[in-house]
């Protein structure tokens, strides 16, 4: 009997087992859905409505989202779509989204594309979520009171959140997963746990590879700032002179050949599709760069003029701008809104800045010395910011534009701060937490205070959601899918009535591009229409309305010898017609 006793006080012990992982999940699972609801705000008041992006970029995302979705069908090149039509290669004019097809080619089993786009934003900011989580708790092992916080600030952060128009900035919340695999493989390494090192390495160029292929910016400003991160590790820990590289390379070579290795290779069709275009396109110029870099003391805090907190101090910044630029509304919005509210709150701001000090100046960190790893990561991280300042004409980024591989593929350099977001929260809460934990035991409310206002700092009446799903549905469905003989078609008009897209130099790019390839997509019918970051050297489908379109696009049908050509224009009583 004696003998049983030991099992079953194991099956007593069960239940009260189980109600304590309840308690301590339940904090993590009230805190995701607060992020979430948070995050969806708007989405979810609007019954579903409303999604992420606006009528021109959201678009263009979701028909290369489709895109993904036709080459898992089998009907399409995976680095080629339906349009800008005869050319191949044409995945390397924008993003990828390869990472995005995926989610969003499983939501497609269930829901529209418009529903799709939405729940696949919904799992990035889960993975992001449960991923800044991790990172805190179980690889910096800071507890789940600090692993809360920063899963919340940073699902929530007003930078990320207003530029959620762009939908591929939300690939940053793969961040923490790339950050969690390179601890965990240097860990391994020191270990001298080789296999378990090599592994993460794969895994971690695996990521990064599919990255790049999915959203270049979040992708490239990983890899530039572990770059940088690693030159300060060096020069602070002595080990940059060339002959400590060299023994550290020669003690780890097998880990770096074999993760450099497969890098190498996992990063060959993302060369394959972008290599060319970029020799095709040049990449962004030096100008067109320069007004999306960060202005000191603006951009820097800049969340907007609609900020619950801080718009205050931007609403008189943007009126002085309309007065200053009364003609051009939409110049005005550019200089402070748009791309530039990529900044941070003005409290997060103040306690970094003494965060950084305490930690690279003084070497402290909470209530001991900082180590130098914690020294060179503050210290990269706030110089990867000022790289970002522009000054007039000049910036410290052009030594990175001219200097470093891939720059000259990023124009809105002020998304760098999107980035950004999450290593200064760690360098935040890493400076600030044993305090905050003292305040929680001896003054709750004012702890409990500082951490809402932390977290009501990044909250806003201005929202990203602004693509109108009833809308979008009631204009694209009533568009007739092409007649059998028409093989391939261009757009004219695909919509009557339709208000001025922003202003008429867009208006004349946009809408009948943008509708039309996403059209091509779902009706799986080429088309020669197609709008991108870059466009194919000999594309002229801009001014549908203008009386030499018709003929320009002629003289490309001719030029690439197609056959089987149609014209859409729903202002017409039969909106399609062959071309002879």
């Amino acid at each position: 009997m004696a003998t049983l006793n030991p099992g079953l006080a194991t099956v007593r012990s069960l239940p009260v087992r189980w109600a304590r992982t309840g308690i301590d999940i339940l904090p993590l699972v009230l805190t995701y859905a607060v992020a979430m609801m948070v995050f969806f705000r708007v989405p979810i008041a609007s019954g579903f409505d409303l999604g992420f992006g606006e009528r021109g970029d959201a678009l263009i995302e979701m028909t290369i989202l489709e895109h993904w979705r036709n080459v898992w069908a089998g009907v399409s090149p995976w680095d080629g779509a339906f349009y800008f039509h005869p050319y191949g290669g044409t995945l390397g004019y924008n993003d990828g989204y390869v990472l995005y097809g995926l989610s969003y080619s499983f939501w497609r089993l269930l829901a529209d594309p418009f529903h799709a786009d939405t729940l696949n934003i919904l799992t990035f900011k889960t993975i992001g979520f449960f991923g800044a989580y991790a990172l805190v708790t179980r690889t910096l092992g800071w507890g789940r009171m600090a692993g809360l916080f920063v899963a919340l600030a940073w699902t929530i952060a007003s930078n990320i959140a207003l530029q959620a128009v762009h939908a591929q900035l939300q690939s940053v919340a793969l961040q923490p997963v790339a950050m969690m695999l390179s601890i965990a493989c240097v860990r391994a390494e020191a270990a001298g746990r080789r296999m378990r090192a090599r592994l993460l390495a794969v895994a971690l160029a695996a990521l990064m590879a599919a990255w790049l292929l999915t959203a270049y910016y979040m992708a490239w400003f990983t890899i530039f700032s572990a770059c940088l991160f690693l030159l300060f590790w060096g020069v602070l820990s002595g080990d940059a002179a060339p002959a400590a590289v060299a023994r550290l390379v020669r003690r780890h070579a097998g880990t770096l050949a074999i993760g450099g290795g497969a890098f190498g290779v996992l990063i060959i069709p993302f060369l394959s599709v972008y290599l060319p275009k970029m020799r095709e396109t040049g990449g962004e110029g030096y100008y067109e760069m320069l007004g999306y870099l960060v202005t000191p003391m603006v951009d820097m805090v800049n969340v907007g003029p609609d900020n619950w907190l801080w718009g205050w101090m931007f609403r008189p910044l943007l009126a002085l701008v309309h007065a200053v630029l009364p003609d051009d509304p939409a110049l005005a919005g550019r200089v402070l809104r748009g791309e530039h509210e990529a900044g941070f709150p003005l409290l997060l701001c103040v306690l970094l800045i003494v965060a950084a000090w305490r930690i690279v100046v003084r070497r402290e960190l909470g209530d001991g010395e900082a180590p130098v790893i914690w020294r060179a990561f503050t210290l990269a991280m706030i110089v990867a910011w000022a790289l970002t300042l522009q000054f007039w004409v000049t910036s410290p980024w052009s030594l990175v534009f001219y200097l470093v591989p891939g720059a000259k593929g990023m124009r809105v350099v002020s998304r760098y701060q999107l980035w950004l977001a999450l290593p200064f929260l760690l360098i935040v809460v890493a400076n600030w937490r044993t305090r905050m934990a003292t305040l929680l035991r001896s003054g709750p409310g004012w702890a409990v205070a500082i951490i809402a206002l932390l977290l009501a700092e990044n909250l806003s009446a201005e929202t990203a959601a602004q693509l109108s799903r009833r809308v979008q549905r009631i204009a694209l469905d009533g568009i007739p899918a092409p007649p059998e003989e028409c093989r391939i078609f261009y757009a004219v008009a695909t919509r009557v009535g339709e208000r001025v897209y922003i202003n008429a130099e867009l208006n004349a790019l946009y809408p009948h591009n943008v509708d039309a390839m996403f059209l091509a997509e779902r009706w799986r019918v080429p088309t020669v229409n197609g709008f991108s970051t870059f466009n194919p050297p000999d594309w002229a489908f801009g001014d549908p309305l203008a009386a030499d379109y018709d003929a320009r696009a002629m003289a490309y049908a001719r030029r690439h010898a197609l056959t089987g050509l149609c014209r859409l224009d729903m202002r017409d009583g039969e909106p399609w017609r062959r071309v002879r």
